[in-house]
């Protein structure tokens, strides 16, 4: 009776998220695929051809070479010692915390038109520019998905191989590259997806060249062109569908069930020495270099500078942002884990099908979530039981509050639901159902096995995705409000003044504050795991 209950509440709590979520982003989603029918049938948006081709080509080129760059990265990463390896995880995995806008406006300040070095640089503005800027915004990701990869693989397969006589491409064409064929895929999908939605880059370098994400951009925030904002998003998300249709065709193994390994440091790989290990060395430098000569201009730039570099209105800023996505925060952790534990409780299917739909709106690029909640919710909506009051907009409802957490939660239950489920695995089911014939209750079962691997994966995510919230441009630029400040939409408004020495103070400020929580919340999620785990 006590198991049919559980049954029952869990498929209510299923019921009650879908329903959430159908209404949160279902329907702006659905409102904005028929916005874009309709202005594609009127023939009222101008002519984007040129904007699609130039748009596909950078972000490809992007991708490219983001992803090459995070695999020599990663591979120089597991051939040195620890300590010099976690500098380098620190230094690249910083960049996360490090805004899109930030890196553009760093690259004016090298090359620009009163740069540093703009007499032996070429112009930075326009496609090479974007692609630089992009590069390195983005690089982080790669870098992190195939670090986290290459944690399974067996030191003593390479050692192994270099006993028999292996050279250093054959280690890793048979050893290092097998592991990689799901990640690097997701990885490439992921870098495309978000190059290509990304207004912020584009915004201060773009030139004279046509972008899909920043005439959307433009579209929503100046001339009220919601047909082509429209039309662009679904452009946006175009490309995400044949991902989808492999997650959803894939076997029932795949990429996010992939089992987490936990803390700990990976082991050092003893490559044989070859031209490609080199080259992934000096890769390496090259990049680092690039981001040590971005950080110091853009230091330089905010010392000569004669006007105060912070101000009240910053303080006000980030205030509002951080306040509005920890109350996103407060909604998204407890839902996430409570589809998690629903979608166990009712059985393997059940869990695959909400995995996928979790990944699916993880997938949604936030630049078209962003249009669709600003299309759905900028004005009174009428439905049969009555008309919604507006979300979006100074004059709506919380003036804007809304709509602001909407899309802060909009992408932290996905991952807060897939690193419960992480946890939920690290955990066997052998275990938990000993654990139940000897006695165990749920509740102990729950506290001592479960909780101390999952806890602790879900404090992190929640800490990892809150920082990158408040850091990132969209969703949030397409419904911030004056009466509540963003810390994206301010900046893009300093930018659009050529401020970029008070956009690196307010960078700066921003990353050492998400930072430190961050590393306070994370420490103290293991730190409680440990003793669980222990008792």
């Amino acid at each position: 009776m006590k198991r049919r209950g559980m049954h029952l509440a869990a498929t209510a709590a299923l019921v009650l998220a879908g329903a959430g979520a159908l209404l949160a982003v279902g329907w702006p989603l659905g409102r904005m695929a028929a916005e874009a029918l309709a202005a594609a049938a009127r023939a009222t948006a101008p002519p984007l051809g040129s904007a699609i081709a130039v748009s596909a080509a950078l972000s490809l080129l992007v991708t490219v070479l983001a992803t090459a760059l995070g695999l020599a990265l990663a591979l120089t990463a597991r051939t040195l010692p620890r300590l010099p390896r976690r500098l380098l995880d620190t230094a690249i995995g910083g960049l996360v915390l490090v805004p899109p806008y930030s890196v553009a406006a760093a690259l004016v300040a090298v090359g620009g038109r009163s740069g540093r070095f703009t007499a032996v640089l070429p112009d930075v503005y326009g496609l090479p520019g974007m692609a630089v800027a992009m590069t390195l915004a983005h690089l982080p990701i790669a870098y992190l998905m195939i670090r986290v990869a290459w944690r399974g693989v067996d030191p003593r397969l390479v050692e192994t191989a270099r006993v028999n006589g292996a050279r250093a491409g054959d280690v890793i064409r048979l050893v290092l590259l097998p592991p990689l064929r799901g990640p690097l895929g997701v990885t490439a999908a992921l870098t495309f997806v978000s190059t290509l939605s990304d207004p912020s880059i584009p915004a201060v370098l773009r030139g004279r060249a046509p972008i899909l994400a920043h005439t959307a951009y433009i579209e929503v925030v100046a001339w009220g062109g919601e047909g082509t904002a429209a039309l662009i998003a679904v452009l946006l998300t175009l490309p995400v569908l044949p991902l989808l249709l492999m997650l959803w065709r894939r076997p029932q193994k795949a990429l996010r069930q992939t089992r987490w390994l936990g803390r700990g440091a990976s082991p050092t790989l003893v490559l044989p020495r070859s031209p490609l290990v080199h080259l992934c060395r000096v890769l390496t430098v090259l990049v680092l270099c690039a981001v040590v000569v971005l950080a110091l201009t853009s230091l330089a730039a905010m010392l000569r500078m004669q006007a105060p570099l912070v101000t009240p209105a910053m303080g006000t800023v980030i205030t509002s942002t951080i306040r509005y996505a920890l109350a996103a925060l407060l909604l998204a952790a407890p839902l996430g884990v409570l589809t998690a534990w629903a979608s166990a409780r009712l059985g393997e299917k059940v869990a695959r099908g909400v995995d996928l739909l979790q990944v699916t709106l993880m997938l949604l690029p936030n630049t078209a979530l962003g249009i669709a909640l600003f299309l759905a919710y900028g004005l009174k909506t009428r439905t049969p039981w009555g008309e919604l009051p507006a979300l979006v907009g100074g004059a709506s409802l919380g003036s804007g509050a809304v709509a602001l957490v909407i899309a802060f939660a909009a992408q932290a239950v996905p991952l807060v639901h897939l690193a419960a489920r992480a946890g939920q695995r690290r955990t066997p089911h052998a275990v938990q159902e000993t654990a139940r014939l000897l006695g165990a209750g749920s509740r102990r079962r729950t506290l001592q096995l479960v909780l101390p691997h999952a806890g602790a994966l879900v404090a992190a995510t929640a800490a990892a995705v809150t920082a990158r919230n408040i850091v990132s441009v969209a969703p949030i630029v397409f419904v911030s409000t004056p009466e509540a400040p963003m810390v994206a939409s301010f900046a893009l408004d300093l930018l659009d003044r050529a401020s970029f020495e008070q956009t690196f103070a307010l960078t700066a400020i921003v990353a050492v504050l998400v930072a430190g929580a961050g590393a306070l919340v994370v420490a103290a999620s293991w730190a409680a795991a440990g003793r669980r785990g222990a008792a």
